[in-house]
């Protein structure tokens, strides 16, 4: 996969569970083409991890995947579901929250589980309308993420769009990294309207 010029016009479209599972075989090829370069440096046990967990994630309550497309390309994905209130999301934190905070009820907390673009299509904006339309449309209060710490510039655009971090997580295995950084973003984007 090569990255299209921004100069192409951009469609972004949230998919149903249906057409995502059609997707699935090109998500998978579109995340492992962002997350092999650096700073995330993937490898094929990363990638084989999700390959399997993307069609578990489409039976979630809430499931979303949000994609840009250049013509019959795809350029950029994100996709995510609802915490539900038995989630284990709020555990294993080297910070612990506060039982408040960590209460789910099903609708409260989006949690945005990848996202990607391609190189070739960065810096113009693609990004940010794939992470608005997904977060937006959730219908969720707030959104959660996990993100390595190594992702420095990526953590900067997560800041910059209001995303706050609020502990790490020890990963175990540590696969793809042994500490993930976990943000907030309070202030969802507004829902698009048709």
């Amino acid at each position: 996969m090569t990255g299209t010029p921004p100069t192409k016009e951009i469609v972004i479209e949230t998919h149903g569970r249906s057409e995502a599972c059609a997707l699935a075989g090109r998500i998978c090829d579109l995340y492992e083409a962002v997350f092999s370069l650096p700073p995330f440096n993937g490898n094929a046990t990363e990638f084989a991890n999700q390959r399997r967990y993307f069609p578990e994630l489409l039976t979630r309550p809430g499931f979303r995947l949000t994609t840009a497309r250049s013509g019959p390309d795809l350029v950029g994905f994100g996709y995510g579901y609802l915490l539900p209130p038995d989630t284990a999301w709020w555990s294993r934190l080297a910070d612990p929250v506060g039982e408040e905070f960590a209460t789910e009820t099903g609708t409260r907390t989006f949690a945005f589980i990848d996202y990607g673009v391609l190189p070739g299509s960065r810096g113009a904006g693609i990004g940010r309308r794939i992470h608005d339309e997904l977060l937006g449309g959730s219908g969720a209060e707030r959104a959660t993420l996990s993100v390595q710490p190594a992702a420095v510039r990526t953590q900067e655009i997560y800041r910059g769009w209001g995303w706050r971090g609020v502990s790490r997580r020890l990963m175990d295995p540590p696969i793809p990294a042994p500490v993930f950084d976990v943000l907030v973003l309070e202030r969802m984007p507004p829902a698009r309207r048709s």
